[in-house]
C-alpha cells in the first residue's frame, strides 16, 4: 500500500478540499433530523406556525447547502479521479520506457495493457471514493450515534451491536477474495497476450487452418478468468445484502422497542423517535458504505501490487548518469555471447566483430542467424552474458545507453511510422533539423519524386503505421529519418528488403556520398546488397562463420556462396 500515498501526495490539496466538502454535506445531513425533531416537538405539538416556518427555513437552507456541496464535490471528484488515473498511467509509461528488453519481456505487452487499464481503473474508482469514506462515513456514524443518544440511550445500543456484527461479517467475507482477483487478473493478462498474438498472426493462422486451436486457447484463458471473477464477485456480492438485512432488522427492532418505551416512559417523545429513526438511517448508510468499500479492498490491493511491481523494477537513471559525448565510428565486439531469457541456446555465441571508422560493413545470414540480436546489442538494448563491446574505443559499460544511442543511428527492420506528416516523421531523427535538411535526407532516400507528386509535399499526411504508403516508401522514410540524425555509426537493419534493385542501387550510391567518412553497418539477407560492402560478416546459428570481401567469401565460405547462388539463380563467375 506504499504507492497509495505516493499516488495521492501530488493531489493532496484536492483530497483535502473533497474531505471538507464531504464533511459539510454530512453535517447538513446530520442536523436535518435534529431540526425535524424540534418541528415535531415544539412546532406541531405546540401548534406554533411561526416556529414551524422558521425551522422549515433552516431545513431548506441546510438542503440547499448540501446540494451546492454535492454539485461542487461531483465536479471536483471527477477531475481528481481523472488526473489521478492519468498520473498513474504516466508513471507506468515513463517506467516502461526505461526498461531493458529483458525486463519488458518478463512483463509482456498483454500484462502491461491490463495494468494500465483495468488495474488503474479499479484504483481510480476506489481512491475516488476514499475522501467520502474517510470523512462522511465516520462523521455520519459518530454524529448519528451521539445525537441519537440525546433522545434515548437504549435505542442506539441495538444498532451499535448490529453494526459491529456487520463489520465483522464484511471483513471475514472479503478475506478470501484476494486470491480470486489475483488469479483473474493473471488470466486477463494471458487473454490479452493470446488475442494480440492472434491479431498479428492472423494470416498464418488461417493459412495453416489453426483457427480452432487458437479459439481453444482463448476459450481456456477466458474460462479461467471468468471463473475467478465470478467467484470473487459472488462472494463480495454477499456483503451488501447481509449488511442490509441486519441493519433493516435492527431498524425494525429499534422501532418496536421505541414504541414500547414511548408507552412506558415520559422521557421519550414522538420527535425523539422520528429523529432517532433518521439518525439510524444515516448510521446504517455509513455502515453500508464502509462494508461496500471493504469488499473492494482485496481487488485494489491486487491492483496496487501489480502497478507497484512495474514501478519497483530497478532501472538506471541513464538521463542523468550517462555521459553524452561524440565518439568515433569504431565498433568492436570481442567474444560476445548472449541468450534470451531462459533459452538453453545462445542467440550469439562467441562473436568477434570489428568495424573501423568510415568503413561500410555488411552482416548477412539466414533467418534466425543472430543478425537482429547483433543490432540490439550494438544499440545497447540488451547486455551480453559474456564478452566485451566497445564504441569509439570506450567500453559500453562506461558509456551507458544514452551515450551509445546518441552516437548510433538505426533504420530498424520494421519501419515504424506515426500518424502525421512525412516531415514530422523524418524530423524525429533530429528535432532541430531545418526544412532544407529534411528535403536533402528525402532526396538521398529516393523519395523526392514521391513527395513532389503530392500537392502537400513534405506535409503529406501519413496515416497510422504508414497505412497509406507502400512497403518500400515506408522503408525509405525510415532511412531518411535515420540519416538525418547526426551520429558516428549508421545501422541499416534489413532496411532495403522492400526496394527493387534499381532503387536500392541509386539509394546506396546517394547514401555513400551523403555519409562519406561515417561508419555504416548494413544487415541484410540479400547477397546483392552485401557484395557492395567493404567487408562482410557471415552469421549462422549465432556464430561468425566467415569474414572478408565478396570475392574472398565466395572462395572460402560455403554458407555465403550458397546464399549467393540461391539468390542469383546458380553459380555466377566473379
Amino acid at each position: 500500500m506504499k504507492y497509495l500515498w505516493n499516488f495521492l501526495k501530488p493531489h493532496i490539496k484536492i483530497v483535502l478540499l473533497l474531505m471538507f466538502l464531504y464533511a459539510a454535506q454530512t453535517f447538513c445531513a446530520l442536523f436535518m433530523p435534529f431540526v425535524m425533531s424540534n418541528i415535531v416537538e415544539y412546532g406541531i405539538r405546540a401548534q406554533d406556525l411561526d416556529y414551524i416556518i422558521r425551522e422549515g427555513a433552516i431545513m431548506l437552507a441546510l438542503s440547499v447547502a448540501a446540494l451546492v456541496c454535492a454539485l461542487v464535490t461531483n465536479a471536483v471528484s471527477s477531475r481528481f479521479t481523472a488526473d489521478l488515473a492519468a498520473d498513474i498511467r504516466k508513471r507506468v509509461f515513463n517506467k516502461v520506457n526505461g526498461l531493458t528488453f529483458e525486463q519488458f519481456s518478463e512483463l509482456g505487452t498483454g500484462s502491461l495493457i491490463t495494468r494500465t487499464t483495468d488495474d488503474v481503473g479499479w484504483i481510480e474508482e476506489t481512491i475516488g471514493q476514499l475522501p467520502y469514506v474517510l470523512v462522511s462515513a465516520p462523521v455520519m456514524f459518530v454524529g448519528g450515534v451521539v445525537l441519537s443518544f440525546k433522545g434515548d440511550w437504549t435505542l442506539p445500543l441495538i444498532l451499535l451491536g448490529v453494526a459491529a456484527v456487520v463489520l465483522v461479517v464484511s471483513v471475514l467475507i472479503t478475506l478470501s477474495l484476494e486470491k480470486h482477483w489475483q488469479r483473474g487478473d493473471e488470466f486477463t493478462d494471458v487473454q490479452n497476450r493470446i488475442v494480440r498474438e492472434r491479431l498479428t498472426g492472423i494470416r498464418v493462422i488461417r493459412a495453416f487452418d489453426r483457427e480452432n486451436y487458437e479459439h481453444g486457447r482463448v476459450a481456456a484463458a477466458t474460462k479461467e478468468m471468468c471463473n475467478s471473477f465470478v467467484k470473487a464477485n459472488t462472494v463480495s456480492g454477499f456483503v451488501s445484502p447481509i449488511a442490509s438485512l441486519l441493519l433493516n432488522g435492527a431498524t425494525v427492532a429499534i422501532i418496536y422497542v421505541g414504541a414500547l418505551r414511548l408507552q412506558n416512559t415520559d422521557a421519550l417523545h414522538a420527535g425523539d423517535i422520528i429523529a432517532t429513526i433518521q439518525y439510524i438511517a444515516l448510521i446504517a448508510n455509513a455502515i453500508l458504505i464502509l462494508s461496500w468499500q471493504i469488499s473492494f479492498v482485496p481487488h485494489v490491493k491486487v491492483a496496487l501490487r501489480r502497478i507497484g511491481a512495474v514501478l519497483d523494477i530497478p532501472t538506471e537513471n541513464v538521463e542523468s548518469t550517462a555521459e553524452k559525448v561524440r565518439l568515433s565510428g569504431e565498433v568492436k565486439f570481442e567474444n560476445v555471447s548472449f541468450a534470451y531469457g531462459n533459452a538453453k541456446v545462445n542467440a550469439l555465441d562467441g562473436v568477434t566483430f570489428e568495424v573501423r571508422e568510415g568503413e561500410t560493413v555488411g552482416v548477412i545470414g539466414g533467418t534466425g542467424s543472430g543478425k537482429t540480436t547483433l543490432v540490439r546489442l550494438l544499440t545497447d538494448f540488451y547486455s551480453p552474458q559474456s564478452g566485451v563491446r566497445t564504441l569509439g574505443g570506450k567500453d559500453y559499460c562506461e558509456l551507458g545507453p544514452v551515450a551509445v544511442r546518441d552516437n548510433v543511428s538505426v533504420a530498424l527492420q520494421k519501419s515504424m511510422l506515426f500518424e502525421g506528416t512525412i516531415a514530422e516523421n523524418v524530423r524525429m531523427g533530429n528535432a532541430s533539423a531545418a526544412d532544407e535538411q529534411i528535403e536533402e535526407a528525402l532526396a538521398v532516400a529516393q523519395l523526392s519524386s514521391f513527395v513532389s507528386s503530392k500537392e502537400e509535399g513534405v506535409n503529406y499526411r501519413v496515416t497510422k503505421l504508414g497505412g497509406n504508403l507502400s512497403g518500400g516508401q515506408k522503408q525509405r522514410v525510415n532511412i531518411a529519418r535515420a540519416i538525418l540524425k547526426p551520429a558516428s555509426v549508421y545501422v541499416f537493419d534489413d532496411s532495403f528488403s522492400a526496394l527493387d534493385f534499381l532503387t536500392e542501387a541509386n539509394l546506396r550510391k546517394a547514401l555513400n556520398a551523403y555519409l562519406r567518412g561515417k561508419t555504416q553497418i548494413i544487415v541484410t539477407q540479400r547477397a546483392a546488397t552485401a557484395m557492395r560492402c567493404d567487408r562482410v560478416y557471415v552469421l549462422d546459428n549465432g556464430k561468425v562463420v566467415g569474414v572478408g570481401t565478396h570475392k574472398e567469401l565466395m572462395k572460402n565460405c560455403a554458407i555465403y556462396r550458397e546464399i549467393y547462388e540461391s539468390q542469383m539463380g546458380g553459380r555466377v563467375n566473379e
